[in-house]
């Protein structure tokens, strides 16, 4: 239980720019989802991506509206900056890219691992699993670096790895 507490380091700089936009708005926190419960991820959040698409997140994962197909769009809209932070990092260079099904079962509870060690958040891995295209190809760079959903050549979700477990 103590592993899923530490949600990836990687995480909080990924967040901060939103953290603090909200904080500074008076709105809630972001609460991503948290692989000790099985659930899908609960949107709360809605972003205007640089290049006119839209996407949606929990704050562990954002994916466009296209594919995530929310009922209702979030209320609280994330700022422009923080866009163009995502899309910056959503374009950033990889090392490895993966089909989603070389996803094996992880060694935390609701959690998958990549072939290089990289453990994502069962919740979202069956989420992604459900709405891609067969086609769709993760990208992966570092144990602590956001991976990209990539579809048809195209970034369409990020999210961010399970912290791996203390030595």
């Amino acid at each position: 239980m103590k592993r899923f507490r530490r949600v990836s380091i990687a995480l909080t700089g990924y967040l901060m720019c939103w953290l603090a936009a909200a904080m500074a708005a008076g709105q809630s926190a972001i609460k991503p989802s948290s692989p000790a419960v099985v659930a899908p991820p609960a949107w709360s959040r809605v972003m205007n991506m640089p290049d006119g698409r839209t996407f949606v997140t929990d704050g562990g994962l954002s994916v466009d509206v296209t594919f995530a197909k929310p009922a209702t769009l979030p209320s609280v809209v994330i700022p422009p900056e923080s866009a163009k932070i995502l899309a910056g990092r959503m374009t950033a260079p990889y090392d490895h890219e993966i089909r989603l099904g070389q996803l094996t079962t992880g060694s935390f509870k609701n959690a998958f691992s990549t072939p290089d060690g990289i453990s994502l958040n069962g919740n979202y891995v069956n989420f992604l699993r459900a709405v891609m295209p067969p086609s769709a190809r993760l990208r992966t760079k570092g144990k602590t670096d956001a991976v990209v959903v990539v579809a048809d050549g195209q970034p369409v979700a990020i999210l961010m790895p399970l912290a791996p477990p203390a030595p």
